[in-house]
């Protein structure tokens, strides 16, 4: 009997603890599904109210929660009352956990959007002048945005190889200065020489620097040590003394090829005009003739006339765009061919060259169409300017400056053939009556 009530005394205590873990697996469960809730809600504010629960928040929540993590009592004499008094408790701690939780969600998306007003309120003229800003940079021409590149910095002298000439920022014309060309030329009065497409400026500064006796004589340029090995024969072709003007497109590289011209010393000589060729051509070509000759109806030309005309014009180893559907965006059109008769007299000279064959001969068609037809000749050396039809050697016109650009050095080391032909502009007055005729027909 006694071992009976032992066993059975003993079968109670194995229940009152089963009891017990069972309890606090319950209140771990509810707990975790009370922390499953809080999730949620949090969730569900972050998506309406973009909220997210901070520091703030949970401090908020353990005062009006008013506890901290879940207790279960454990009564070992009554195993049943306190499962009960358990799992009620826990129904109303999860309950509570629930409605803080909320609470605090509620409070910290009013913090929120209180937060919110006042930061926008703080930034509101801030916003307001960096949109003025923005809506200044949109009308702003792209070569007057000064480049974030230190001038000494390498990075300032690595640029993006192609632009779309005909996207909306370059069709806007350039900005020049009130007093162009004064501000970049000595004396307005002299010929003028035009490289369309000039890069980085690298033959332009040999170029005037070997005429002019300003040579640049570091050792460290490569390209300079390089174009030494040529004979300069521009001599046969342009006047002893002549003003010089280089123009690019992509607006970093325009930047970096005047910051060049004071360093090699020939500020006065040559300048470099960031802008659309097909843009602004006219206009540049409209002032620089006008000063001269109001710098002669003033009488302070130094020979008592103007001589400031357009005397060569170079297009080198131009953009081929080779997508059919990209050839607009080719610099050679018909009106840049007809503002170049407009300002050229007899006896000027454009000179075409390109690695590319069909970028030659693409260039080569404006110039013997239409206005190019009427106002230029094609300069031969031979009987057929298109010696060796289908050779290397056709287009095979020596380079009748001797200094070679930047790209010709490189093709000519990979020993690839350069195609180049010769334009001189005749008698033909402009405008003609054959050119209108040309362009009606």
């Amino acid at each position: 009997m006694a071992a009976y009530s032992m066993l059975s005394v003993q079968m109670a205590l194995f229940l009152a603890l089963s009891c017990t873990s069972i309890t606090h697996k319950a209140a771990s469960f509810t707990f975790n599904r009370g922390i499953t809730s809080l999730a949620t809600t949090r969730v569900a504010a972050k998506k309406t109210a973009r909220f997210a629960v901070t520091k703030e928040a949970v401090e908020i929540w353990r005062q009006k929660a008013g506890f901290g993590t879940v207790r279960v009592q454990d009564n070992n004499n009554d195993a049943t009352n306190s499962n009960k008094d358990t799992t009620s408790s826990n129904n109303e701690a999860s309950t509570t956990l629930i409605t803080a939780a909320t609470a605090a969600a509620d409070i910290a998306n009013e913090e929120h959007q209180t937060k919110v007003a006042q930061a926008v309120q703080t930034d509101d003229s801030s916003n307001n002048s960096s949109s003025e800003e923005e809506e200044e940079e949109r009308y702003m021409p792209p070569w007057s945005l000064a480049t974030q590149r230190a001038p000494s910095s390498k990075a300032f002298a690595r640029f993006r190889q192609h632009v779309n000439p005909l996207s909306r920022r370059f069709q806007m014309p350039t900005d020049l200065p009130e007093n162009w060309p004064y501000s970049d030329f000595t004396n307005v009065n002299l010929p003028l020489y035009l490289d369309i497409g000039c890069g980085k400026g690298g033959f332009l500064l040999e170029l005037v620097g070997r005429r002019h006796g300003n040579v640049y004589a570091d050792g460290t340029d490569t390209y300079m040590n390089n174009t030494r090995l040529f004979t300069d024969t521009t001599d046969d072709w342009l006047p002893s003394t002549m003003n010089y003007l280089g123009l690019e497109i992509r607006p970093g590289v325009s930047q970096y090829a005047q910051n060049r011209v004071e360093k090699r010393g020939l500020s006065g000589k040559l300048s470099f005009v960031g802008c659309n060729a097909n843009v602004d051509l006219d206009r540049l070509l409209s002032l620089y003739t006008e000063s001269a000759e109001t710098e002669v109806d003033d009488g302070a030309s130094s020979d008592g006339g103007s001589n400031n005309e357009l005397k060569f014009v170079s297009i080198q180893f131009p953009d081929p765009h080779f997508k059919k559907s990209h050839t607009k965006r080719r610099v050679v059109t018909p009106a840049l061919v007809t503002t170049l008769a407009k300002f050229m007299n007899q006896g000027g000279v454009v000179f075409l060259q390109s690695d590319i064959k069909e970028a030659l001969e693409a260039m080569r068609e404006k110039f013997v169409e239409d206005d190019g037809l009427v106002y230029f000749d094609e300069h031969c050396d031979d009987d057929d300017c298109k010696v060796d039809v289908g050779t290397e050697e056709e287009y095979g016109l020596a380079n009748p400056l001797g200094i070679p650009t930047e790209r010709e050095v490189s093709v000519l080391n990979q020993d690839l053939p350069i195609y180049r032909t010769l334009f001189l502009r005749n008698d033909v007055s402009y405008p003609s009556k054959s050119s209108d005729l040309a362009r009606n027909l």
